[in-house]
């Protein structure tokens, strides 16, 4: 007898710039047929997500927590995948969150 399970799960998203001193925050509700883990990659409309680095377990929420960074790829002939490009592409694939970009040195 298969029992089916269903784990409740809020990713957060943190997109960086190549330096670290700007970032922009999102964040996705989805319902898992199994326990997220650190490594987890998510396929999406454009392309899958970088891993999973967190996973915590919310017992006033109960739901799973997970975290994933993100940052600018530098291309030999500049920034192809810049923040502007990468906070498109979250908001194409269903991330929630205003894109805008936060200074982290302040």
């Amino acid at each position: 007898m298969s029992i089916d399970m269903e784990y409740s799960v809020h990713f957060s998203l943190t997109i960086h710039s190549l330096d670290g001193s700007k970032a922009a925050s999102f964040g996705k509700r989805m319902t898992l047929p199994f326990v997220p883990f650190i490594g987890l990659r998510l396929a999406e409309r454009e392309g899958a997500t970088d891993p999973v680095v967190s996973v915590v377990w919310s017992a006033l929420d109960q739901e799973f927590r997970c975290h994933i960074d993100s940052s600018e790829v530098e291309i030999a002939d500049g920034y192809d995948l810049d923040m502007a490009f990468l906070i498109d592409q979250a908001k194409a694939n269903g991330w929630e969150g205003a894109g805008r970009i936060y200074d982290t040195n302040s």
